[in-house]
């Protein structure tokens, strides 16, 4: 699963409002991309969680 790198984060982070449009629309799909990993990642431990509570349910 990817995820942002810490050197891409400082570098997103280090944008200034006045920075190129195309800079700040890379950085947002970049944080979109990493927002959706997190939530497939989610999903799936919680469905796991689920499931295994649910085999030790009586």
């Amino acid at each position: 699963m990817p995820e942002l790198t810490e050197v891409r984060l400082a570098e997103i982070r280090a944008l200034l409002p006045t920075a190129d449009p195309r800079t700040s629309w890379t950085a947002v799909q970049d944080l979109l991309r990493e927002r959706d990993h997190l939530v497939q990642a989610h999903t799936a431990t919680t469905e796991e969680l689920a499931s295994w509570t649910g085999s030790l349910a009586p």
